[in-house]
């Protein structure tokens, strides 16, 4: 009885058997019937691309004088396509801001600005970048005189008096604050004239400089320096006028250049100022360096340094072709060691056709230099009042490109197109010892958000003035 009940357990259900195998033919013709094309679709399952998008924004400020920004909108924006083709205008928001969603992964966009000088009249400025990526975010700095806005500021405009060791003979003074002139009162006491300090309403006041670098009673070189760091503090002086009073006795430090230097300009940077700047003549073998002070330990030396190979008058007009050394460091020696190119760059320095006259470019022969950014300068004229105003229009870019310039944007074709008075070029090609990517070249003038891109920077600029 045992073995019968195994046998029946091990053998199938003929009806349910036949069933399978029937299920198991129609799967394969049906597979077979796809397989050659029948049915009209793959047999694998497929997933719907959905399409990417890349949010873009861009933010536009004008500074006041206590450096606050603020929003500035007499400002539109032209997104573009690689060939500089328009895709879109817009028109920032309240605040200053573009916002705009791409479907490619990088753009083309110009900016186009009012912009005024002190005395001058209103002109234009227009600002191309060249595949950019579109999620990063950037900045435009406005600059237009009679837009500013200091209704937030407090401006005081007063003399600083500066007692100081005895210097018969002063040579130089400087100040990280704007004055107008400065007065020997006599051996131990200087004047600078009609400084202006300001700050925001109810804010910190900004630590301002001053210094003194002369000939001392035993004909050696002396220095004073010091800061004021509070504006609010006055006293009268002699004449019963209210000044800002400064005892300057940090000293100065005379540092050994190396042979064979450079003609070059430093200055030191600390709390957003610049400081104690200096003119270093290529036969100085030292620099009187004020080098003791109380914000050495945050300080920055940035040192620029210019070669020039030649500047002529040409039938082009007056040209110009140097090259330029930056260096930032915390060490004063490091940022002293700048030094120019003395190179002179591969360009056609007769006729000037690395830009060609459909305005396209190529400076390639120049090598390991990743960015040209090329400003061409306009003579046009306000199209209703029919007024001079002046135009720049500045692109970034690869070595090789295209510039934007002939294409036509509405609203502003009427004032640069073929006819327009072109008053002269200016080309920099640039090179960052910290990156040779293009795109970290971008991210920096798009937005200054990579400070070490600057701390050693090399260029060549090729000007053309008519």
């Amino acid at each position: 009885m045992l073995k019968k009940s195994l046998k029946l357990k091990t053998t199938p259900n003929t009806s349910l058997w036949q069933q399978h195998k029937k299920t198991l033919l129609l799967l394969s013709l049906f597979g077979s019937i796809q397989a050659c094309g029948g049915g009209g679709g793959d047999s694998s399952a497929t997933t719907p691309t959905i399409p990417k998008s890349y949010a873009f924004s861009l933010t536009s400020t004008l500074t006041n004088k206590c450096g606050e920004k603020l929003p500035y909108v007499d400002v539109e924006l032209f997104i573009q396509n690689s060939d500089w083709s328009v895709i879109e205008k817009l028109q920032p928001d309240a605040s200053g801001v573009f916002s705009f969603t791409s479907d490619s992964e990088l753009i083309n966009y110009t900016i186009a600005a009012k912009t005024r000088q002190i005395g001058k009249a209103e002109g234009l400025d227009f600002v191309s970048f060249n595949q950019v990526k579109a999620t990063t975010a950037a900045n435009y700095q406005a600059q237009h005189a009679e837009q500013i806005d200091n209704a937030n500021c407090e401006c005081v405009t007063k003399n600083v008096e500066v007692t100081h060791a005895p210097i018969s003979n002063i040579t130089k003074v400087t100040s990280s604050a704007n004055f107008s002139d400065t007065e020997i009162i006599n051996s131990q006491s200087t004047h600078f004239v009609n400084v202006e300090a300001c700050r925001l309403v109810d804010g910190s006041w900004p630590v301002h400089s001053f210094s003194i670098v002369g000939i001392g009673n035993n004909s050696n070189v002396l220095g004073a320096a010091g800061f004021i760091v509070d504006f609010s503090q006055t006293a009268m002086n002699n004449n019963n006028e209210e000044i800002w009073a400064l005892a300057a006795f940090d000293g100065v430090e005379n540092v050994s250049l190396n042979n064979g230097h450079q003609t070059f300009t430093t200055h030191q940077s600390f709390l957003g100022l610049e400081h104690f700047a200096i003119n270093v003549a290529e036969d100085d073998n030292k620099v009187d360096l004020f080098n003791s002070h109380v914000y050495v330990a945050e300080t920055d030396y940035q040192s620029n340094a210019e070669v020039i190979f030649s500047e002529v008058d040409s039938a082009f007009g007056s040209i110009k072709i140097s090259s330029q050394h930056q260096v930032i460091s915390s060490v004063s020696t490091t940022s002293f060691a700048v030094e120019a190119s003395d190179k002179k760059p591969n360009v056609d320095d007769v006729f000037f056709s690395e830009i060609k006259s459909d305005w396209s470019y190529d400076y390639s022969d120049v090598a390991d230099y990743p960015m040209a950014i090329i400003s061409v300068h306009y003579q046009a004229f306000e199209p209703i009042a029919n007024t001079p105003m002046p135009v720049t229009w500045k692109s970034y870019g690869e070595i090789t490109g295209q510039l934007p310039v002939t294409t036509a944007l509405a609203g502003y074709d009427d004032i640069i197109n073929d006819d327009t008075l072109i008053l002269g070029t200016n080309t920099i090609l640039v090179q960052s010892k910290n990156t040779n990517d293009y795109a970290n070249y971008l991210l920096y003038y798009q937005n200054a958000s990579n400070s070490t891109f600057v701390n050693d920077i090399k260029s060549y600029h090729i000007a053309i003035e008519k």
